[in-house]
């Protein structure tokens, strides 16, 4: 179903209280919005606890926990009419757990939840989890389909937060169909490394680009016809050259400016 159905979505809704038999405007929207106000506030408390930081940072590429899937878990928790004192880790696994059913093709990466949210036991709880998780989605009224809309609205209430800069790399989003699954042995919980991520072909903890964006290089304004037709004199390498650039450096179609700094020779 779509966000249309979600009542704490629907135009009106709780704008009216009654006292002494009179109707008055307003006290519920300044209700509503305190609410609403207190439960993204305890989310996002929820996620500075020292477990969950672990748990985030074992997912260097945000292939189950990006900013989407995270603004999602709060959404969830909405529809379900959590308490704040349901904003537990239990919960949140549930939850991220039925985002990642919603939106994501692969199958491997989410499984990664069931040893740190069910312990070293797992293997023989998982059946268990996925009963709880069912029961979440009819507590939200098997409303589980999200708008982009809807989580950028989440995002925009505290746009400066760090879970928003966990911004997927376009090669880890969409449909994967396409893509080759990545070898590695799954699932991984707590106390062990990231995975190597076969698709970036770097290890995670030389993969900048899955922790933050890479900057773009400066861009020339207009096209030079010097640097279209470099002579002896304007081009600076009088060899031919090769300028290996990270396969994931991401940039705009134009012309940059290339600088060369000159080279230091020692003395013996």
């Amino acid at each position: 179903m779509s966000d249309a159905q979600d009542p704490a979505t629907v135009p009106g809704a709780g704008t009216q209280v009654k006292l002494r038999g009179w109707s008055r405007q307003g006290e519920g929207d300044e209700s509503s919005h305190l609410r609403r106000h207190q439960e993204l506030q305890a989310f996002l408390h929820l996620l500075e606890h020292s477990f969950l930081q672990d748990f985030l940072s074992k997912d260097p590429c945000f292939q189950i926990s990006d900013k989407y899937l995270l603004s999602m878990v709060l959404v969830y928790f909405r529809r379900a009419n959590l308490q704040l004192s349901e904003y537990t880790h239990s919960n949140l696994f549930l939850a991220l757990y039925l985002a990642n059913d919603m939106e994501e093709d692969l199958e491997d990466p989410k499984s990664v939840i069931f040893p740190w949210a069910l312990g070293q036991d797992w293997r023989h709880q998982v059946s268990d989890f996925l009963h709880q998780r069912d029961k979440l989605w009819a507590r939200m009224g098997f409303r589980a389909v999200v708008r982009r809309q809807s989580c950028e609205e989440v995002m925009a209430k505290e746009p400066t937060h760090w879970a928003w800069t966990r911004e997927r790399h376009p090669h880890h989003g969409r449909a994967q169909r396409s893509f080759p699954k990545a070898q590695i042995p799954l699932p991984r919980g707590p106390g062990l490394s990231p995975p190597h991520c076969s698709l970036c072909a770097l290890p995670p903890h030389h993969r900048l680009c899955c922790l933050r964006p890479l900057p773009v290089l400066s861009k020339c304004l207009s096209y030079n016809a010097e640097w279209q037709r470099p002579s002896s004199q304007a081009w600076p390498w009088r060899r031919g050259f090769l300028i290996v650039l990270p396969t994931q450096l991401p940039l705009e179609p134009g012309t940059y400016t290339l600088h060369s700094l000159p080279v230091h020779h020692q003395l013996p």
